[in-house]
C-alpha cells in the first residue's frame, strides 16, 4: 500500500513504532505518549474483540473528550470494528434510535460505572470493553490470554471506518457510513493541505459526535503531533487565548461563528494573539470577508476556511485568501468556499445534470476519494443521495449531490449561494426542517407543523408554527421543554407560534406569506 490508501489506525501504530516516546494526547486529566496510546488501544481491542466485534460491527464510542475518547476511538479500529460517533448529552430516547439504527451492540466506556449508566440510559444489553488502563471489562469476561496485547487487525480498505448521525430531510437521522479508503485519503490530503509534522499541537476542540473531532486527531496522529483536548469548548475565544499559549498550541479548528466572535473580540481589544498559533481552519458555517480582514489586521495567522459534509469525509473544498486579495476585500461577503483538495472533483451542475457556464449558479455535486460509502443499512436513500457519476474516467463511480448552490467564475473558486432544499445550519449544526417539523409533531396535541429558517439579530434561527388539537392547554414553552426532553437542542425551534390551524392553499400546500410572525419567547 501506498502511504495515501493505507488505513488510519495501521498509521497510527506506525507512528507509534517510529516515535514511542513522542506525546500523543494531551487532556485536561493527562498525557499519553504513543506507545501507551498504542498498548492501551491494544488492550480495548482485545476485550472486544472477545466479545464478538469485529469488521462492519458499530461499537458506541460512550466516552467524552480526553483520554478515554481517544483510546477508544483507536481501541475500536484495532479491534476492526467501526466507532458509532454519538452525543453522550442526547435524550436517552434519541440514544436508543440512534443505537437501533445502526445495529450497535458493543460500546466502550471507561469503566464498569459508566458502561452500567450506558446500558440504562439505552435500554440495551451491550458487550463493552474499558478504556482506563486498570478498569475491569466487558459484561462478557475475556477469554484471551493475559500478557502482550495482540497487534491490531487488518483493516480492508473498503471496509467500515464509522458511522455518524446527521438530520434527515425524512423527519429521522441519516446514519452516513464512512469507509476507511475515503477516511485515509482525506486524513492524507488534510494534513498536507495544513502543513502538519511532529512538531505542530492541535488543539481538539470539536465535539465528539461531530466529524470534526476526527480531523482535529486523525491528522495529528498520523504526522506524530500532539492533540491538545481542551476540557470543553464552552469558553469564550478570550477565555480560550491563555489555554492556546499554555499548551503551545500551534493549529486550531473552529467553527465559523466561534472564530467571527473572536475576529471582533480582538478588534474591540487588541492583543497579542498566542505566540505558537500559526494557522487557524474554520468552517462548519458560512464565513464573511469583513472578518478575514478584522483577523488579519490584528496580527492573526492565516486562516484556511473549509467545507464539507459527513458524507464527503469532513472537507471537501478550501479557502485561503493570498495577501492582494486579502487586501482587496472591500465589503462583508460571504467567504468563497474556494477550490477542492487533492482527489476530490466538485461539479456545478444545473437540473438537467449538465455543467453550467462559468459564473451561472447550480447545485454543488461532489465526487472522488471522498466519498462515504453511503447511509448504513439505508440502500434506497444512497442511491437516491449517491448517484452515478457521468463524468469519471472509469465505470462505477459515484458522486454525491450536496444540494448546496453555487457558482464558479472562470479560473475562480466556489461561491456559496444557498441551499437548494429545506436544510440549515444552526449553530454549527446540519439542520433538516423536515426533522424539526416531525419531532414537533409527535407531540399528541401537535395536529399540523412547519418549520423555517428565519433571520434574527444572533442568526439565522428556526421558528415552528403548529396547529393544536381544539381546546387544547399546550403552550409554546411547554412545547419546547417537551421536545429539550427527547431530541438535541439544535433541533429545538427557537420560537414556536401556536395556531388554531396553518394557512394553506386550497391545493393543500403551505401559504407562507400568511404565516404570522413568530411569536417573541
Amino acid at each position: 500500500m501506498t502511504r495515501t490508501d493505507t488505513p488510519v489506525p495501521l498509521r497510527i501504530a506506525q507512528r507509534a513504532a517510529l516515535t514511542p516516546c513522542a506525546t500523543a494526547v494531551l487532556a485536561p486529566e493527562g498525557e499519553l505518549t504513543y506507545r501507551q496510546f498504542d498498548r492501551r488501544a491494544r488492550a480495548v481491542a482485545r476485550e472486544l474483540r472477545a466479545a464478538g466485534a469485529g469488521p462492519e460491527d458499530t461499537v458506541l464510542l460512550g466516552a467524552r473528550r480526553g483520554i478515554h475518547w481517544a483510546v477508544g476511538l483507536l481501541g475500536i479500529w484495532y479491534a476492526g470494528a467501526a466507532p458509532l460517533l454519538v452525543d453522550l448529552d442526547a435524550p436517552d430516547e434519541r440514544l436508543r434510535t440512534l443505537l437501533r439504527a445502526a445495529g450497535t451492540r458493543h460500546a466502550v466506556a471507561p469503566d464498569t460505572y459508566a458502561a452500567a449508566a450506558l446500558q440504562r440510559r439505552t435500554g440495551t444489553e451491550l458487550f463493552w470493553a474499558a478504556t482506563a488502563a486498570t478498569a475491569a471489562t466487558g459484561s462478557t469476561p475475556s477469554t484471551a490470554p493475559a500478557g502482550a496485547p495482540e497487534p491490531p487487525v487488518h483493516v480492508a480498505p473498503g471496509s467500515l471506518a464509522y458511522v455518524l448521525f446527521t438530520s434527515g430531510s425524512t423527519g429521522q437521522p441519516k446514519p452516513v457510513a464512512v469507509g476507511h479508503a475515503g477516511l485515509a485519503a482525506q486524513v492524507h490530503s488534510l494534513a498536507g493541505r495544513y502543513g502538519l509534522t511532529a512538531g505542530d499541537r492541535i488543539l481538539q476542540f470539536a465535539a465528539p459526535a461531530f466529524d470534526v473531532c476526527l480531523e482535529e486527531a486523525l491528522p495529528t496522529w498520523c504526522t506524530g503531533g500532539t492533540a491538545v483536548f481542551v476540557r470543553d469548548n464552552v469558553l469564550s475565544p478570550a477565555e480560550l487565548e491563555p489555554f492556546l499559549t499554555e499548551h503551545g498550541v500551534s493549529v486550531v479548528n473552529l467553527p465559523t461563528p466561534y472564530w467571527a466572535q473572536w475576529a471582533k473580540d480582538v478588534e474591540r481589544a487588541p492583543r497579542p494573539l498566542p505566540g505558537a498559533l500559526r494557522l487557524v481552519v474554520i468552517g462548519s458555517d458560512a464565513g464573511r470577508t469583513a472578518d478575514l480582514v478584522r483577523w488579519n489586521a490584528a496580527g492573526g495567522p492565516p486562516v484556511i476556511s473549509c467545507y464539507g459534509l459527513t458524507e464527503s469525509t469532513i472537507t471537501a473544498t478550501s479557502y485561503e485568501p493570498a495577501p492582494p486579495e486579502l487586501a482587496g476585500f472591500a465589503g462583508d461577503e460571504v467567504i468563497p468556499l474556494g477550490e477542492p483538495l487533492a482527489g476530490v472533483r466538485a461539479y456545478v451542475l444545473d437540473e438537467e445534470l449538465r455543467e453550467t457556464p462559468p459564473g451561472a449558479a447550480g447545485e454543488l455535486y461532489l465526487a472522488g476519494a471522498c466519498l462515504a460509502r453511503g447511509y448504513h443499512g439505508r440502500p434506497a436513500l444512497t442511491s437516491e443521495r449517491f448517484v452515478a457519476d457521468p463524468f469519471a474516467e472509469g465505470p462505477g463511480e459515484r458522486m454525491y449531490r450536496t444540494g448546496d448552490r453555487v457558482t464558479r467564475t472562470a479560473g475562480g473558486p466556489l461561491v456559496f449561494l444557498g441551499r437548494a432544499d429545506d436544510q440549515v445550519k444552526i449553530r454549527g449544526h446540519r439542520v433538516e426542517l423536515k426533522e424539526v417539523e416531525a419531532a414537533v409533531a409527535a407531540h399528541p396535541d401537535v395536529l399540523d407543523v412547519v418549520a423555517r429558517a428565519v433571520t434574527a439579530p444572533g442568526g439565522r434561527q428556526v421558528a415552528a408554527w403548529a396547529a393544536v388539537a381544539p381546546g387544547s392547554p399546550l403552550t409554546s414553552e411547554e412545547l419546547r421543554r417537551h421536545l429539550l426532553a427527547r431530541v438535541p437542542g439544535y433541533l429545538v425551534p427557537a420560537t414556536v407560534t401556536l395556531m388554531d390551524r396553518l394557512p394553506r392553499t386550497p391545493g393543500g400546500k403551505l401559504d407562507p406569506r400568511a404565516l404570522p410572525a413568530p411569536e417573541p419567547r
